[in-house]
């Protein structure tokens, strides 16, 4: 019965997982692509199915390990209609948007869903762990990718807003970026005190 349990929390993370990651990949492409940039397009990135994002790496990471990643979606903001800094913004921020409209969404599909009554008990625990693991997972990466650290989201948009001058600043920590990610996810007091508040406030707010 425990290796069941198991078994079925995996395959829910992945389902979870695959749905999160194509959003927020998907958003990114699509807002690229309709800046005028043809690079997701024709890298077979301009689509909703989650195997053309999946990272390996960071597919097993978010099995086994406390968090997981997609491969990112290229785009050249050369090709950008319009300002290049706006485009970058757009293109940075919908992916996050993407995730907090999802996990929104998935909230109200399991409260409005949580009334009913179902005749099988395990149906009714897998609906559940099922709409909260998809709410977790999309709050984290909401939270998760607005850090404002290279290589994540958050830091193109700080990096697309604060004035021409300090953006040498933000080229010497694209070395240090990736390093600080690393503590942040792997030292248990680093992830409590940054992600961990934002992720459980967003929870109570979807869930209560």
């Amino acid at each position: 019965m425990l290796f069941q349990l198991d078994f079925n929390e995996i395959i829910i993370r992945v389902i979870a997982f695959l749905i999160a990651i194509a959003v927020h990949e998907g958003a990114h492409a699509y807002t690229a692509h309709w800046l005028g940039d043809p690079t997701p397009e024709r890298e077979g990135r301009l689509t909703l199915n989650p195997l053309k994002h999946v990272d390996p790496i960071g597919f097993l990471m978010i099995l086994f390990g406390p968090f997981g990643w997609a491969r990112p979606v290229t785009t050249n903001p050369a090709m950008y209609k319009g300002s290049r800094r706006i485009g970058i913004l757009l293109v940075a921020a919908m992916g996050p948007i993407a995730n907090f409209l999802l996990a929104a969404v998935v909230a109200l599909l399991y409260k409005s869903l949580s009334g009913m009554m179902f005749t099988n008990a395990h149906t009714a625990a897998i609906l559940s762990s099922l709409f909260t693991t998809m709410i977790m997972i999309n709050v984290a990466l909401f939270v998760f990718n607005l850090l404002p650290l290279y290589p994540l989201d958050g830091e193109k948009i700080l990096r697309s807003l604060v004035p021409l001058r300090h953006l040498g600043f933000f080229y010497k920590m694209e070395t240090y970026g990736p390093f600080i990610l690393l503590l942040i996810v792997f030292i248990p007091v680093l992830g409590r005190t940054i992600l961990w508040p934002p992720i459980l406030g967003l929870m109570r707010l979807f869930l209560f």
